[in-house]
């Protein structure tokens, strides 16, 4: 198996998107796996790591991402030294780095003997469950979508009352981990 972690694609808004790479190096087409974590998340969290293998083992093209603005850096991928980056993170952004990962998957010379463009699978955990969602709705090049525990209601995630006044006033609202 082969496995290329911490690639840096650009993305459409100034931050790196941190991608990690899981195949089989075999100069066979292979289905292509896109996974979104979610939020507060990141690519090499809990057991993402074990499932892009066991994907991997069973001849899928298996990609795993960092959102450009979850608060990693490409220096510290697990970490979330950028939180100025964190706290402008929004779903345009996470779906136009879904789109560059997309992309660059499809445009990148080396990979090509391994990946079948016409097969594409979007699998997306919590927060990136829905973006997945909306992003398979937009890009007919996509065939097949998973979600893992999927955000259903981005409305009901949002704060109301006293909480939701007070990111009015103060411009930020602070989420404890």
């Amino acid at each position: 198996m082969k496995i290329i972690k911490n690639i840096v694609i650009s993305g459409k808004h100034q931050k790196p998107i941190v991608t990690d790479l899981f195949y089989t190096d075999d100069n066979k087409p292979k289905p292509i796996v896109i996974f979104a974590h979610g939020y507060k998340g990141y690519k090499d969290w809990g057991c993402w790591n074990l499932a892009a293998e066991a994907f991997a083992k069973q001849r899928f093209f298996f990609v795993k991402f960092n959102f450009s603005h979850n608060g990693g850096t490409v220096g510290q991928p697990i970490d979330f030294p950028d939180l100025e980056a964190f706290g402008h993170n929004n779903f345009i952004k996470e779906l136009d780095d879904l789109q560059s990962v997309i992309n660059w998957i499809l445009t990148e010379k080396s990979i090509q003997h391994n990946i079948e463009p016409a097969n594409i699978t979007l699998i997306g955990h919590s927060r990136g469950g829905g973006i997945v969602s909306i992003k398979a709705s937009e890009d007919k090049r996509i065939t097949n979508l998973i979600t893992w525990a999927g955000v259903s209601d981005y409305g009901a995630r949002f704060p109301t009352g006293e909480i939701l006044e007070n990111w009015r006033k103060n411009g930020v609202s602070y989420i404890e981990n």
